[in-house]
């Protein structure tokens, strides 16, 4: 039975952080990332706001970033805004070279068949074993079917032909048709020919039709006079938006679970970043035998912050005609300022800013059966 301080089970960007995490605060401990897939970090593009770093994580994770722009837009019926916060992307590619090369004891196309708190049992009958095992897998047991909504998404990159028309992120075009809940395309525009662009849905179940909203991606480029394209890369993904429970939790023995399947995220976007990486550094910043007791203080500090995002969630699925939705994100980027928005993207928000958040909302007009959506126009490409 081989022994090590760490073991990590699950290499996508929980797992991955953490290791990033334990390598530069504790660079003499043994960690070991045990991952089913071929390489770690699967296929994915995770995204952050400038806030949802702390300055102690950025020498861990500012070696991940693959782009990164000065700001970001989003575009509703009506208003659009650029939102002055540096927005950023991880790519899994390099994530799954930084965790390669980090020195790492990396156990791939391996899986895993139980855990405890000391050991993990693999599918071939061995076993490995450290002092502090941590269960970093994904978002299929993060919540049950009940008390959710659903983040669901189909993603294109794509090269073109023609120049895309923004510089900039936009993190929510609403002003497309609304259907399946809140429906938006959020685009990530990597260089003047490549792009990613996401057609996305806030909607009640998680069920995903992906040749239509890959057909929408391709009209919604056709739109945007991309011109002809190539599909460099596709990705998909639905993740709870819960409204009941009360945010991670850390059991006193077993595995420690972290990630989706902890209920480390943002349970109001979608974004697991901002928790995942407060959760590294809590733990590498205590010994093997502390890591739960830090996991459990963290828990604790951002419960009443996922309680509150889990209420909003409440509010936007159970009270919010599943196509007026939009009008709830409209009504929070047109009151809220920036500085709100990024604090609450970051889950380090307070009281007022809960306040303001909720104060005149939902728009009454989001409510009432007799109103008609106005009609959409395209979200405007500013110059730069």
């Amino acid at each position: 039975m081989n022994s090590r301080e760490y073991i990590i089970v699950g290499g996508g960007l929980q797992g991955g952080l953490i290791a990033l995490a334990l390598r530069h605060f504790r660079p003499q401990a043994r960690v070991a990332v045990v991952e089913r897939g071929p390489r770690p970090g699967g296929n994915h593009t995770w995204c952050f706001h400038a806030n949802d770093v702390p300055v102690a994580a950025q020498p861990f994770v500012r070696q991940l970033v693959s782009a990164e722009w000065p700001s970001y837009r989003v575009c509703f019926p009506g208003f659009a805004r650029t939102v002055q916060s540096r927005y950023a992307a991880i790519s899994s590619d390099r994530f799954a070279g930084v965790l390669e090369n980090s020195g790492c004891e990396l156990l791939t196309n391996t899986d895993v068949v139980a855990l405890d708190q000391h050991s993990v049992k693999l599918a071939d009958g061995s076993e490995i074993s450290a002092s502090c095992v941590i269960d970093a897998r994904g978002p299929t047991s993060a919540e049950p079917a009940i008390a959710t909504g659903y983040q669901k998404f189909v993603g294109l990159e794509i090269e073109t032909e023609r120049p895309w028309p923004d510089t900039l992120p936009t993190v929510m075009d609403a002003t497309v048709p609304q259907e399946d809940g809140y429906r938006f395309v959020y685009t990530l525009p990597f260089s003047a020919h490549r792009v990613l662009i996401e057609e996305t849905h806030f909607a009640d179940g998680p069920e995903v039709n992906k040749p239509l909203l890959s057909q929408r991606i391709v009209d919604y480029a056709d739109a945007h006079n991309a011109g002809r394209f190539r599909v460099i890369r596709e990705e998909y993904g639905v993740l709870p938006m819960p409204w009941a429970g009360g945010g991670a939790m850390v059991p006193e023995t077993g595995s420690i679970p972290a990630g989706y399947a902890g209920g480390w995220f943002h349970p109001a976007t979608g974004y697991s970043l901002p928790a995942a990486v407060r959760l590294s550094l809590a733990m590498a910043n205590v010994p093997p035998q502390d890591a739960r007791a830090a996991a459990k203080k963290l828990a604790q500090r951002l419960r009443s912050r996922q309680r509150f995002a889990r209420f909003l969630n409440r509010l936007l699925f159970t009270l919010v005609k599943p196509d007026q939705r939009w009008q709830v994100f409209r009504r929070l980027y047109r009151a809220v300022p920036d500085a709100t928005i990024n604090r609450f993207y970051a889950l380090d928000f307070g009281p007022l800013d809960a306040v303001r958040m909720v104060v005149g909302w939902p728009p009454p007009m989001a409510l009432s059966r007799l109103i008609h959506r106005p009609e959409t126009t395209p979200c405007p490409s500013p110059s730069h």
